[in-house]
């Protein structure tokens, strides 16, 4: 068996494993304690893991768990989406099996932080100690320390390449 190929199978375990105990973490039978502990075990990296909350239905990238970083008294309530791959609107892909590129960044989530029903964290962003993130928000730039962040706005950044 070739490397790569024994690699590829390594890696579709791992990423099977870590469907699987996402699944469970999402399960409203689980504490919230729990539930972070769960997802320390697929990557995800905690200051201290029994210092943080998480409520149901709470979705981290599965591909790139390991590129999320959340610090001391947190708390993640249901519904939160927090993504760590991206669509890059700046160059198309140069394989031709796919016309957008990807790419992976990181979210740090300081200690202090609170984080509403449904957020959805969607770049690559730091959110600063202390804030609070209201319910609905869609967060995709750096959140200062001591803020409230409030809102779900959309508007046409630009025309795609064509």
């Amino acid at each position: 068996m070739s490397k790569e190929l024994e690699a590829r199978k390594v890696g579709g375990f791992k990423r099977l494993t870590s469907k699987i105990i996402q699944t469970i973490s999402k399960s409203s039978l689980i504490s919230g304690k729990y539930r972070a502990r769960l997802q320390k075990m697929r990557g995800v990296n905690f200051d201290n893991v029994d210092t943080v909350f998480f409520g149901e239905n709470v979705t981290i990238d599965g591909i790139y768990p390991h590129n999320v970083y959340i610090g001391n008294r947190c708390i993640v309530t249901a519904g939160t989406k927090i993504l760590t791959h991206f669509l890059d609107t700046e160059k198309l892909s140069d394989d031709p099996n796919y016309y957008f590129r990807f790419y992976q960044g990181k979210v740090v989530i300081e200690e202090d932080v609170f984080i509403g029903y449904n957020v959805v964290i969607a770049k690559p962003v730091t959110i600063g100690k202390g804030s609070i993130i209201g319910a609905n928000a869609v967060i995709t730039k750096d959140v200062p320390p001591n803020s409230i962040m409030v809102g779900a706005a959309t508007k046409n950044l630009k025309n795609i390449i064509s």
